[in-house]
């Protein structure tokens, strides 16, 4: 596997270090400073040239550089949320509010080895199923009932509920009631009406603090979208 790491400043190396170190064991781990603003045409020809299997942004402050990343390619792309002002919170939703089309698995600063960890797990998922957890007892909440609905036949994949222990689970489809359990890929929803609360955002960034990575709220395109690059990623990175 051949996975680029890309970051918006040599002063974040006390991310970028670690977080290369953690990735080695999956292949060969290529790391460039490249800022989306500074250095736009240098992100294009390392996206466009380098041949990854999967992509690792990070940035601050309007931390635009995953995104970018992920309008370039068809791979998959996580984006790291640097701290910096507001504790990484302008950083992390500029990261994980994409529009639909265009996703970023979003991780904050303090849970970029959950990217290491979420590549081994998802190494042996199904290609047939997605295994999810969500909270049972809020089945009846409607917008979880829509999204499984909507994921299944987005995906042509059968949805099955799963122990947020089960080695199965892709991730965790959360609701502003509770906090993640899952290191995965995490949807979170919520009414359509409740997303205009700035307080919202607020209690998103704190189950994005807690474990994750995650795609915009009630963007189930994206979540579905993102699966599928996973299991194309799968299929030509260790087939």
């Amino acid at each position: 596997m051949k996975i680029q790491v890309l970051f918006g400043s040599a002063s974040d190396e006390r991310v970028f270090g670690p977080l290369c170190h953690s990735l080695e064991k999956f292949g060969e781990v290529k790391m460039e400073v490249a800022s989306a603003h500074r250095h736009p045409d240098r992100v294009r020809e390392i996206v466009t040239t380098c041949g990854a299997d999967v992509f690792v942004a990070g940035a601050g402050l309007a931390a635009h550089l995953p995104g970018v990343v992920a309008s370039l390619t068809t791979k998959p792309v996580f984006g790291v949320a640097v701290n910096g002002a507001f504790a990484g919170l302008d950083s992390f939703l500029s990261i994980v509010q994409m529009p639909k089309g265009v996703p970023v698995m979003a991780v904050t600063e303090e849970n970029y080895k959950h990217i290491s960890d979420l590549l081994l797990r998802w190494k042996n998922l199904p290609e047939d199923k997605i295994y999810l957890h969500w909270n049972r007892s809020l089945e009846s909440y409607s917008p979880i009932q829509r999204s499984l609905e909507d994921i299944q036949k987005d995906s042509g994949a059968e949805v099955q509920w799963c122990s947020h222990t089960d080695e199965k689970c892709l991730g965790e489809i959360v609701s502003p009631w509770e906090l993640p359990k899952v290191v995965g890929l995490n949807l979170f929803l919520c009414e359509k009406e409740q997303i205009t609360s700035s307080n919202l955002a607020l209690d998103f960034f704190a189950k994005a603090r807690h474990s994750g990575a995650w795609v915009g709220a009630n963007n189930i395109g994206n979540f579905v979208l993102q699966w599928k690059k996973l299991s194309e990623m799968r299929k030509s990175a260790w087939n």
